[in-house]
């Protein structure tokens, strides 16, 4: 039961956190793409469904970030 909400919020939070670190959505988004593909190529996911909730994750964290602004934050 814990996967499914894993896979629901880690993905999304990774999007947001590297965007913040990076000042670029498209690179936080990159960098957890990347992690979450490598991850289901190494064999850590055997479901489709978390597959799918991981994507439908990522796109969240994009709309997130988007809506939100939050690459344009200026440095403190």
């Amino acid at each position: 039961m814990i996967w499914p909400i894993l896979a629901l919020f880690l993905p999304c939070l990774m999007v947001i956190i590297f965007t913040q670190i990076a000042q670029n959505k498209w690179v936080g988004l990159l960098v957890s793409s990347i992690i979450i593909g490598v991850s289901v190529y190494k064999g850590f996911f055997n479901n489709e469904v978390i597959i799918m909730l991981d994507v439908v994750s990522l796109v969240v964290g994009y709309y997130i970030v988007d809506a939100l602004k939050v690459d344009k934050i200026e440095s403190r």
